[in-house]
């Protein structure tokens, strides 16, 4: 019968040279792309492609760090805008850069506090706590224990109305400028309708948005959205401060925006 013993890695290193061996037994079909991938804001632990073609985020730490969420969140920032440069790059595995990548996080331990904030990001994070066993001849394995993260049973907010998210600005001076832009936006095809969130005013064209207005205290944004040629959504915004500037150019756009989606249908 053969004894196995817990051990503990004396350094990060050399924990990551135990997980590396043994990627699959994180999840199967997980594949290693590039250990410590480089970036502007550090170095991932483990860049990695899973089964669904999906690029993986993984980020170790030897004992319990209140930082690597974090740490996770900056390198999840840089890889998700630059994801298709990076499924070019390794063009010899395959990755489908149209999803967003995944967040895994590994330690000997979590706190409740960092459970708690893994509920409150998006994306979504994994965390797993690790168990490295030793045999008696010294051959050395590793298990992982899938943390559960609290449930949140957060209430929906109330639906705010046109007027509540107007109200919002204390500057009553750009009351009437916002709803002349309103307007003048919706005159462009009487198909646009206008519709509420819990921070901005839509506008869309059966079913698609081309603009949007956003509040502020004392200001509000107005938006574009705009299909670029490989079918991305961008946004543009212009900030209104006065109600005197120039917002022409953004109407412009707001026009093109509209017609792109008449060619479209």
């Amino acid at each position: 019968m053969t004894t196995l013993r817990k051990v503990k890695p004396k350094t990060e290193k050399e924990l990551h040279s135990i997980i590396e061996k043994e990627l699959e037994a994180i999840e199967e079909g997980l594949v290693l792309l590039k250990y410590e991938y480089e970036l502007v804001k550090g170095n991932p632990d483990f860049l990695c492609v899973d089964s669904g073609e999906r690029l993986v985020i993984i980020e170790v730490k030897l004992q319990e760090d209140e930082n690597i969420l974090f740490q996770a969140l900056r390198y999840y920032n840089e890889i998700d805008r630059n994801r298709y440069i990076i499924a070019k790059s390794f063009s010899k595995k395959t990755v489908n850069p149209k999803d967003h990548p995944r967040i895994v996080l590994i330690a000997e331990s979590f706190s409740d506090d960092l459970r708690r904030l893994g509920t409150l990001v998006e994306p979504d994070v994994e965390m797993y706590e690790y168990t490295v066993l030793r045999t008696e001849d010294g051959k050395e394995g590793i298990c992982y224990h899938p943390v559960s993260l609290p449930k949140v049973e957060d209430e929906p907010a109330p639906q705010k109305t046109m007027e509540e998210l107007v109200a919002y600005m204390t500057k009553g001076s750009l009351v009437p400028v916002f709803d002349k832009v309103k307007n003048e936006i919706k005159s462009i095809n009487k198909e646009i309708e206008e519709y509420v969130t819990q921070g901005y005013v839509g506008l869309k064209y059966r079913g698609r948005q081309i603009a949007f207005l956003v509040p502020h205290r004392k200001s509000y944004d107005i938006g574009v959205s705009m299909i670029d040629e490989d079918g991305h959504t961008t946004y543009e915004y212009q900030r209104i401060e006065t109600g005197t500037e120039d917002y022409s150019e953004m109407m412009n756009k707001i026009r093109k925006s509209f017609e792109n989606l008449l060619e479209k249908k």
